[in-house]
């Protein structure tokens, strides 16, 4: 799952939804995604991913 979720960020500049992950691995427990998920933004990083620290918006200035 990692290496799928690491194509797909590569070839869109965006992180899969966890409900893309669901459908593309029906097979999987929730739980393993979720661990996938979490071993992606380990190796990729939050920040990367576009996501805000303490829900904040960004500004011009960040």
């Amino acid at each position: 799952m990692y290496n799928w979720l690491r194509r797909h960020y590569i070839a869109t500049g965006v992180a899969a939804e966890r409900m893309d992950l669901l459908e593309e691995f029906a097979e999987l427990e929730s739980g393993e995604i979720d661990e996938g998920i979490t071993e992606f933004e380990l190796a990729v990083g939050k920040r990367k991913r576009g996501a805000v620290p303490d829900d904040k918006e960004h500004t011009q200035a960040d």
